[in-house]
């Protein structure tokens, strides 16, 4: 039995990413791609037949003809995501929601409830831990090739502006935020990053401490361009988090373990800068990737770290035309397809309330002047009382329907 997955949503991740490997999943057997859906007919319209997919410009009607549907991948604005996905779980139908997956608790746990009332799964379409090379890093982590996971950091530098000839900057203002496509940083990206430390770390985080930052002057600019974080984990284990979109800053990923680590500029290429101790000095290992050609696309087969003995990684879709991006994505789609059809709960699904909680914790810890706030939270936050205020100014309708 295959999965029957409809797609919502014909936006640019949807098709430069999710719209290719719904095709090459279709066309392996892995499942059936049978329906999309956008609000703009003309979009709708080209990709339908671009894909030879049956296309529709309202959910309701996609799911009213398609009564077989297993399940729905909602790519679409992140103000939309809990009200989308809370209506696809109220049809019977399993839910797969891009990342954020909503932007505070209280609009994932619509989702989760909407689930649960109606006996579906749902799953969070992070992709990032997916990628191969991450999926590496993990199992060298989870095998103790680094032995005690001590210290986690993540620096990324976003477009990286100049200041402004006089430089000022300001908390978090009101309205907090202008419902966009996506959120700030720590909601957009910040999202990902903060799945990968909680993941690296192997430990769930019990304290933020944050402080957010807006230094451009126009006040159309709603969103921060500096945030850093420190988070401590139950391990024991620290992390750091910090994003800029003004001024320079270095690029970097960091894992430090008790036996060895990662030291990594370029996170997102495939090579992993792996070090480990030997005796009392540190020893660069060789990390060796086995790639192919498939149907014009360059394809990782295996992924090897010369270890005594080895580790090795094979790649999932290493006979597909799926590059080494659409990897995470092509593991999401099968992650909520196999939950559906084998009725088991999707691989990360919890987790992407996990990464809106420590996004929360971050801008709650900077409205109450940089200090720690413990997970997991208690109640709602300013910040989401304040977003929720925006929301219903903006929209006329409070974010979680009464």
């Amino acid at each position: 039995m295959k999965a029957k997955i409809g797609l919502l949503g014909c936006g640019n991740p949807s098709r430069n990413w999710y719209m290719p490997t719904l095709k090459e999943l279709t066309k392996r057997g892995e499942i059936e791609w049978v329906a999309l859906c956008d609000m703009d007919e003309k979009l709708a319209k080209e990709y339908g037949e671009h894909y030879s997919v049956p296309y529709y410009t309202s959910l309701d009607e996609m799911l009213d003809k398609n009564k077989d549907l297993t399940a729905v991948c909602i790519v679409t604005s992140d103000p939309l995501h809990h009200v989308l996905g809370s209506q696809v779980a109220e049809r019977g139908v399993h839910v797969m929601v891009e990342k954020p997956m909503a932007m505070t608790l209280p609009a994932c746990d619509m989702i989760i409830d909407a689930c649960r009332r109606n006996n579906v799964h749902f799953e969070v379409a992070e992709n990032y831990f997916r990628w191969s090379k991450q999926r590496l890093i993990l199992k060298l982590i989870k095998e103790g090739v680094l032995g005690d996971i001590v210290r986690v950091y993540f620096s990324e530098p976003k477009r990286q502006l100049p200041f402004e000839p006089k430089v000022s900057y300001s908390d978090l203002g009101r309205p907090i935020s202008g419902f966009g496509r996506t959120g700030g940083m720590v909601m957009d990206m910040g999202a990902h990053r903060l799945s990968q430390l909680r993941l690296y770390a192997q430990s769930n985080a019990k304290q933020i401490t944050a402080t957010v930052r807006r230094y451009r002057s126009d006040p159309t600019i709603l969103a921060e361009d500096w945030a850093h974080a420190m988070i401590e984990f139950e391990s024991g284990a620290m992390g750091i988090y910090e994003t800029s979109r003004v001024g320079e800053l270095q690029k970097y990923c960091q894992i430090t373990g008790t036996r060895g680590g990662i030291l990594d500029h370029d996170y997102m290429a495939s090579d992993i800068p792996l070090r480990l101790l030997d005796g009392e000095e540190w020893k660069d290992i060789h990390v060796e990737t086995e790639r192919r050609n498939i149907g014009g696309v360059d394809v990782l087969q295996r992924i090897i770290v010369h270890t005594n003995p080895q580790i090795v990684y094979e790649n999932p879709f290493r006979n597909y035309m799926i590059n080494d991006w659409c990897v995470g994505h092509a593991a999401e789609i099968m992650s909520i397809a196999n939950a559906a059809i084998n009725d088991e709960p999707a691989e990360y699904g919890l987790g992407g309330r996990q990464d809106v909680e420590m996004a929360m914790a971050i801008y709650e810890s900077s409205l109450k002047g940089t200090i720690p706030i413990k997970l997991p939270l208690e109640g709602i936050t300013d910040y989401e009382k304040a977003l929720h205020e925006d929301y219903l100014e903006k929209f006329g309708q409070p974010i979680i329907p009464t």
